[in-house]
């Protein structure tokens, strides 16, 4: 067995990363040639950009977007025509953003020219930062001139980029700013204030026309503030990216297991990776997210395991891409928020997930595919023992671990280096050995052929905590504000009659007095998971008749596909219809009605009642 290595091969770097440094130089050339610079503010900003490259484990100097500006704007409401000439800008609430020249990177993802994307900054996580790259993308200039209808405008936006080099950004209103969900989040007694932006503005008035017309604020841009990816960030995706590209076919999937404990960044670097590595999506690659944090879902409400087919950027938490429809490609609801105390069940949802992409994979276009797999943040105890058998399972090209280096490794509570060498001394999860009927000498073999490559870290998430005043939400209040999105982010939302007795109703949790469960009644204003089986017959044959309802409860016997979710409003005992809320477009194949562990807000006692539909 070959050991693992945390060295990554230097060598691979990406030439979009070389051309980018490059690309600021240019831009200094260009930029110093205006005569109302003095040689004092040239220096001052060849100083400052170069600074941008040279920073050092998140060390970052003060940063003002000094050269860019605000050219005019056009149509109503108004889209605005920016002249990009620095390194970074960072805008915060959510905007759309076009790229005329395809000379932008926002979270790793370069932007394809005059296509507009959607970005959400606001103050529940780190605003990312938009930033510049060099590009040599010729666009046809009746292409450019039909995305801003001003034709003088136009013509000075081109003439701007000819003499000074840069980009020309088109920011405008989100139309999710209208949507239930932010307007209610900027009116909730706790949420608004992650919602209403109180950062010191630059005095600018031309600035300023941007939080006046579209609700999005201009702000400094630093390591402190946004999210600006360090160089261990790049090189290591980019380096992961190039084994992918050379080493993936398409019989044998390029793994990769994202790892580390709680709030240490895992999410926003495999945003991150997910949007670098969108670049080479083709009819040969392709990209697909295994989501098995079931504490914190970044496609969907917690509780769940799912996997997404990739095709679009990240550029945003999960409460700004969790969307009914489309939902992800497969969907599993667990029904709890954490595998504590049912970890053989969530150990079988992992494979079932595995086995799930893999009959699709043949069914479909076969293709170079990577797998990022998005793991929990629990890493001691028992915790440990369900992530060496997800690595077991799965079988990664490459772990990855973020971590904090400042905690001491005698510390009983932080996670060990998950090498091949901790592989094989940690302990496995018996219970499920057993379930699979693994006996001593296939354990060997299981355990012993596995090889990835290890890398290791350090979390950018921990020095941001050490130098930001601002405090941090909550997993639960994350879970709380997907919730909201899924419900009242989109205008699918509908008001449908389900007749219960076409449902199998099914508990997921572990009720020791089953009567106290009374069904139809204790579903009323609850959420229920809407699910399929192949299996309904079979359910229905198993389950007890209460109440003219099919019932089974504390039932963890089956895994469940899931569709969507729902809110109840009303049991109607008269018409025997459940009066429901959901933005999932199509209920029939729904047969089971699941119930399990939800954060549901408060408000949503109420809150559906207000709805005009």
């Amino acid at each position: 067995m070959k050991r693992s290595s945390s060295s990554l091969d230097q060598q691979l770097t990406n030439n979009d990363d070389k051309i980018h440094q490059e690309s600021y130089a240019k831009m200094v050339r260009r930029s110093s040639s205006r005569s109302e610079f003095n040689n004092e503010e040239k220096n001052q900003y060849n100083k400052q950009t170069t600074a941008v490259d040279q920073r050092v484990e998140d060390k970052t100097s003060d940063w003002l977007p000094r050269y860019s500006l605000i050219l005019g704007s056009f149509s109503e409401p108004p889209t605005y025509v920016i002249h990009f000439l620095d390194s970074h800008l960072t805008f915060l609430q959510s905007f759309q953003i076009c790229s005329l020249f395809g000379r932008v990177r926002i979270h790793g993802y370069t932007l394809h020219p005059l296509t507009f994307y959607s970005v959400y900054n606001y103050r529940t996580n780190s605003p990312v930062s938009i930033e510049f790259i060099n590009s040599e993308t010729a666009i046809p200039l009746l292409d450019i001139k039909s995305l801003i209808s001003d034709i003088q405008l136009a013509d000075n936006a081109l003439l701007n980029v000819e003499q000074k080099g840069g980009d020309i950004l088109l920011i405008r209103k989100e139309s999710n700013n209208d949507s239930l969900f932010i307007k209610t989040m900027r009116e909730h007694q706790f949420y608004k204030n992650w919602f209403s932006e109180n950062y010191n503005l630059f005095e600018r008035d031309n600035w300023k026309q941007l939080e006046q017309n579209l609700h999005i604020r201009l702000i400094e841009t630093t390591d402190q503030i946004a999210v600006i990816p360090r160089k261990e960030f790049v090189s290591t995706a980019d380096h992961i990216i190039n084994r992918w590209l050379n080493v993936a076919v398409e019989d044998s999937p390029f793994i990769v297991l994202i790892c580390g404990e709680k709030d240490m960044g895992k999410s926003t670097f495999i945003r991150y990776l997910t949007n670098r590595a969108l670049d080479h999506i083709s009819s040969t690659f392709s990209l697909t997210y295994f989501d098995c944090d079931i504490g914190q879902c970044e496609f969907s409400i917690g509780g769940c395991l799912s996997y997404v087919n990739l095709d679009s950027p990240l550029l945003g938490p999960p409460c700004s891409h969790i969307k009914s429809n489309p939902k992800p490609d497969r969907l599993l609801y667990y029904g709890l928020l954490s595998p504590q105390t049912s970890p053989v069940r969530y150990l079988q949802y992992i494979n079932k997930l595995r086995q799930i992409w893999n009959i699709d994979q043949k069914n479909g276009n076969q293709k170079r595919s990577m797998i990022l797999i998005n793991t929990m943040g629990w890493g001691t105890g028992l915790g440990l023992e369900i992530l060496k058998e997800t690595i077991c399972m799965c079988c990664p090209k490459v772990v990855i671990q973020l971590g904090d280096n400042m905690i001491s490794s005698q510390n009983r509570n932080k996670m060990p280096d998950l090498t091949l060498e901790w592989l094989l001394q940690q302990s496995v999860y018996v219970p499920y050995r057993q379930q699979i009927q693994m006996n001593n000498r296939r354990q060997q073999d299981y355990d012993g052929q596995l090889n990835y490559e290890y890398i290791k870290m350090q979390s950018a998430a921990v020095s941001n905590r050490l130098e930001s005043n601002t405090s941090k939400l909550r997993a639960r209040d994350h879970r709380l504000l997907a919730t909201w999105s899924y419900f009242f982010s989109s205008s699918n939302l509908s008001y449908i009659h389900l007749p219960w007795s076409q449902l199998v109703h099914v508990s997921l949790l572990d009720n020791k007095n089953k009567n106290s469960i009374v069904i139809p009644d204790s579903l009323e204003r609850s959420m229920v998971a809407l699910c399929s089986s192949e299996k309904i017959d079979q359910l229905r044959n198993s389950a007890v008749s209460i109440n003219e309802t099919f019932q089974l409860l504390n039932y963890q016997d089956e895994i469940f596909e899931c569709l969507g979710f729902a809110w109840i409003e009303h049991c109607n005992k008269e018409t025997r219809n459940y009066e429901i809320y959901t933005p999932v477009n199509c209920l029939t194949n729904i047969n089971l009605l699941v119930i399990g562990a939800f954060d549901i807000p408060d408000e949503f006692q109420y809150m559906f009642s207000r709805v005009n539909l």
